[in-house]
């Protein structure tokens, strides 16, 4: 340890123990974010508890959050809110931009100026260094390959996207810290993500009736993307079943983090929040992946904390944000610095009101992204995809707004699955939501545009991710 995360560590004990000589604090909580990569909301409904029995203990012993939104659809800017409190018109860490400015604080960085041990444990190379910046605080940076295995294996594992690896070396670091320091750990769990191509084990359990070696490959969803596939030719029970089973997967990875927490002793002092950053399309709106969409199939997320003695298990149905993380975690850590946020409320005060506006943001897609679909399809509608979106959501009440023009309103208690639109029957809806749009994005200033220029090694995992071609 440094001299000066020395003197911040003393500094820290210190503050606590005269706190404490007052009976007003708690010692801090270790805190485990587990970010379950591309989770849909309703996959309590999707997996029965035998194949989902981490998610499903989870539920009973935690704060289960009903109503919770992404603020983007993809995995950068999502992250950037949870990691700054900040909506992606206030990081500006977009398509456009997605290295996360140096202006920009993250909680990482906070909690470990103030005394945390703080790691984070990953193989999405959309959160590394070399492309976005945003795992910046954090003094642990453990990267696992994306096409899987273990230092050691053989092979790589089937259905392996990194989250053994990642769950093993999590093991590994908190092992080895000490006790009298709090700790602050990330892992982000990548199996949800295309390709869809569930171990054997899974695939014996849920899908029998499929081939061993089907599954959805990333280059089969840029295809579909770039209108190669045509929406009635896709089998999409077979789609949707091997896309549950990478779920299960993740269930699985998750029950080794808990576990990891138990058999070192740390389950009681420790707050988890486990959520994702994103959804996915599986055929709704005759969309496939995270892209070109801002619908509550990808905005809606399963949030759960467990947070003994400061949150009580059970489930919530107010309207919170990821970016809620932020404050959230700054109050559990006893973290008075950094900016404080319009869109980052601490989800351990009382409920949000039902009338809290949700927003979310796409920016126009990468280049990159664009010019790989139109290469796969030369005859390609870029117009359909080269636009931003925002949207806001306010009780059951939705107006999307496009940058080409469309405005799209929805009553999702009517209508949950978006199929209309209510925009010309309800003007006044319109013009309020788009207002109040305006007036919640209004708090922040524009940011500058600049593209990350990839290696090649970058980009080839991110072309197995379905990203570019």
């Amino acid at each position: 340890m440094s001299a000066m995360r020395s003197l911040l560590l003393g500094l820290s004990l210190l503050a606590l123990a005269v706190a404490g000589g007052c009976g007003e604090q708690k010692p801090r909580p270790n805190i485990v974010l587990v970010v379950l990569d591309t989770v849909r909301h309703d996959t309590e409904q999707q997996l029965t508890p035998a194949m989902s029995p981490t998610l499903t203990a989870l539920a009973a012993e935690s704060t289960v959050f009903d109503n919770a939104w992404a603020t983007a659809p993809w995995t950068v800017p999502s992250h950037a809110s949870m990691f700054t409190g900040r909506l992606a018109s206030g990081h500006h860490c977009t398509h456009q931009n997605p290295h996360l400015d140096a202006d920009k604080t993250t909680l990482a960085e906070l909690l470990a100026a103030d005394g945390y041990a703080t790691a984070a444990f990953y193989s999405n190379p959309w959160l590394a260094g070399r492309t976005t910046g945003l795992l910046r605080g954090f003094e642990v940076q453990k990267e696992s390959p994306v096409s899987g295995g273990l230092p050691g294996d053989q092979r790589t594992w089937r259905g392996d996207q990194g989250g053994r690896g990642s769950v093993t070396f999590f093991r590994r670091w908190i092992q080895k810290q000490a006790p009298e320091q709090p700790f602050f750990a990330f892992v982000n769990l990548l199996e949800a993500h295309l390709p869809y191509d569930p171990p054997p084990g899974v695939r014996q359990a849920m899908m029998p009736n499929l081939g061993a070696d089907e599954q959805v490959t990333g280059q089969w969803g840029m295809e579909y993307q770039a209108g190669l596939h045509a929406f009635g030719d896709v089998d999409w029970a077979r789609l949707r079943s091997l896309y549950w089973g990478d779920v299960a997967t993740v269930d699985h990875l998750l029950s080794g983090v808990i576990a990891s927490l138990a058999e070192f002793g740390l389950a009681d002092n420790t707050v988890l929040i486990v959520c994702s950053d994103h959804g996915e399309n599986l055929g709704e709106h005759e969309l496939v992946d995270h892209q070109f969409s801002l619908h509550e199939t990808l905005l809606a997320v399963p949030l759960y904390i467990r947070a003994p003695g400061y949150l009580v298990p059970g489930h919530r149905g107010d309207p919170v944000l990821l970016s809620d993380l932020f404050a959230t975690v700054r109050e559990l850590a006893q973290v008075s610095a950094g900016e404080d946020s319009r869109h980052s409320h601490s989800l351990l005060g009382e409920p949000e009101p039902a009338s809290r506006p949700l927003v979310a943001e796409y920016a126009q897609p990468q280049k990159d992204l664009v010019g790989s679909l139109a290469r796969l399809n030369p005859g390609l509608d870029r117009n359909r995809i080269e636009r931003s979106l925002r949207t806001i959501r306010v009780g059951d009440i939705r107006l999307t707004l496009g940058s080409d023009g469309e405005v799209i309103l929805n009553d999702l208690a009517r209508d949950p699955q978006q199929a209309g639109n209510l925009a010309a029957d309800r003007p006044a809806d319109v013009a309020a939501l788009r207002t109040l749009l305006d007036q919640e994005l209004s708090v922040y200033r524009p940011g500058n545009s600049s593209e990350v220029k990839l290696d090649e090694a970058t980009r080839e995992q991110l072309r197995s991710l379905g990203y570019v071609r």
